[in-house]
């Protein structure tokens, strides 16, 4: 059966593997059996397939046998080597070199066009469950979730404007690092990522979670205009009735803290639409505040669009839905195995993202307003896959660039 793969995704392919063996150093003797490419193109097979190491590389070894790809243009080890060759490579180094290899994805995409116009991005955090009884400073607590207490925490910056929804960074969060002051640390690292890939942002936005005083002081240090969920404590419970009962009010001003730790920023109130089959016991329950650095005049011109503006936000929960199509399985309690996983994930679904993004403009369609991928994470991994093994490493000639 011949499998239909455009020129497009084969140079896209061949692009992001150079660039990943370039990257991404594993380490090796000059005797090893295995070289880096086989090793990395395990990783993205499993990546891709979404399978463990052991099961995942013996359906690979089969696939490339079927093929009949020649040994010296690639053959896949066992499982326990492979987890071998990426527990020798160092955690922090590994953070870094994989964080290296998203920027230079992202400056791909800025030189394509990806962000010449101003984008929303939104800050969250992640819980991947952990099952082990084995516990790292990388392990944290939480509410009981799919037969688990314990966690692997991850923070991510995303773009969600429709057609560029690309991971700009991700940073692993600590057991200690959970109160206010680190989570604000992190934030404006964040931030700080963005405005070194000079990404012009219109919005960030957070959920209620980062409502606190040192979370909104990092966001007023960093220059960029965000929204923030309110939380409905006392004093913004009164601002929104006040609000109810008079119609006035629905921009003022407003703080956290108390002193010189005070925090000051402007408050804006909307009442949202009732959801359907939804019984409503309190007049709070319509109505909502966000937290945000707009001006004064400003703030009173977008105070319509400020909901709809937010909704986007939730693409960010879509993002982490569909990153799991692009991540490794593993059972083992390495903590460096499960940060390259999570990393090489975010890798290739910018390259997903990337390639959605080319093929808009090949079929002339504006990706500004699409609400699906053209190309689906699924058609894509099988794509890829199929390029994989047969073993497609120089691209077409005519395909480079």
């Amino acid at each position: 059966m011949v499998h239909d793969v455009s020129r497009a995704l084969m140079w896209l392919f061949t692009f992001s593997i150079n660039l990943a063996q370039k990257t991404f150093q594993i380490p090796a003797r000059y005797n090893c059996i295995y070289n880096q490419k086989d090793i990395l193109k395990s990783l993205t097979f499993l990546s891709l397939e979404t399978k463990y190491a052991n099961k995942g590389l013996r359906r690979l070894s089969k696939r490339l046998r079927r093929a009949k790809t020649p040994a010296r243009l690639g053959k896949a080890p066992n499982g326990d080597t492979f987890l071998l060759r990426l527990k020798q490579i160092n955690r922090k180094k590994a953070q870094n070199m994989l964080g290296q290899l998203n920027r230079q994805v992202l400056e791909t995409a800025k030189r394509k066009g990806a962000f010449r116009k101003m984008v929303d991005a939104a800050i969250d955090l992640t819980f991947i469950p952990y099952y082990g009884k084995r516990f790292s400073q990388y392990v944290v607590g939480g509410e009981p979730k799919q037969g688990t207490s314990y966690f692997h925490c991850w923070a991510t910056l995303r773009i969600v404007s429709p057609g560029r929804r690309f991971t700009i960074k991700a940073i692993p969060v600590k057991r200690s690092q959970l109160d206010s002051n680190e989570i604000a640390k992190i934030a404006f690292e964040l931030l700080s990522e963005a405005k070194s890939l000079d990404i012009h942002l219109r919005f960030v936005m957070l959920d209620k979670g980062f409502y606190n005083k040192a979370v909104i002081r990092a966001l007023q240090a960093s220059s960029y205009r965000f929204l923030v969920a309110a939380k409905r404590n006392k004093y913004e419970k009164e601002a929104i009735l006040h609000y109810f009962r008079t119609g006035k009010g629905q921009v003022i001003p407003f703080g956290l803290g108390k002193g010189k730790e005070r925090i000051r920023f402007r408050l804006t109130i909307h009442r949202f639409k009732k959801r359907k089959h939804r019984r409503v016991r309190n007049i709070l329950e319509l109505y909502g505040a966000f937290a945000t650095n707009l001006g004064w005049s400003e703030a009173l011109r977008v105070w319509e669009r400020l909901p709809e503006d937010y909704r986007g936000c939730w693409g960010i929960e879509t993002g982490y839905r569909v990153g799991k199509e692009f991540r490794a399985k593993t059972t083992s309690r390495n903590g460096g195995i499960r940060l390259i996983y999570f990393q090489y994930m975010v890798f290739l679904e910018n390259v997903w993202t990337l390639h959605n993004m080319e093929e808009a403009k090949r079929q002339s369609v504006c990706f500004d307003v699409l609400k699906r991928p053209l190309v689906t994470g699924e058609d894509f991994c099988e794509d890829c896959v199929y390029l994989l093994v047969n073993a497609c490493d120089a691209g077409p000639p005519v395909c480079r660039r």
